[in-house]
């Protein structure tokens, strides 16, 4: 009746913003994140590409070249990157998405 049809109305409203604001949030979250990952790896790729003698230098008196090295503290800055998403995800998104389920749960 009419005070269902408000009451679906009010829900819908309320569903829509939450999206909008997921929306919203997985964009901070997530663009600055895919920027933070495709910058360095293409890089990495690039000077590899074009210039592979740089990367081939090794450091010091050492059998370790300067590509290993930096390839190395690549993936640990991608695990951190990973690991800043997570802990992102689980502040950020995890709350509207939890809003989310308990609005149309209702």
């Amino acid at each position: 009746s009419k005070e269902t049809l408000s009451v679906s109305i009010a829900s819908i409203k309320k569903i829509k913003k939450l999206f909008s604001d997921l929306q919203k949030a997985r964009r901070e979250v997530v663009l600055p994140l895919i920027t933070l990952t495709v910058a360095p790896y293409f890089g990495f790729i690039g000077v590899i590409a074009f210039n592979p003698n740089l990367f081939s230098k090794l450091v010091g008196s050492g059998s370790l070249s300067i590509g290993i090295i930096l390839g190395f503290i690549l993936i640990l800055h991608i695990f951190l990157v990973t690991l800043t998403y997570s802990y992102l995800a689980n502040k950020k998104l995890e709350p509207i998405i939890r809003k989310l389920i308990k609005t149309q749960s209702m």
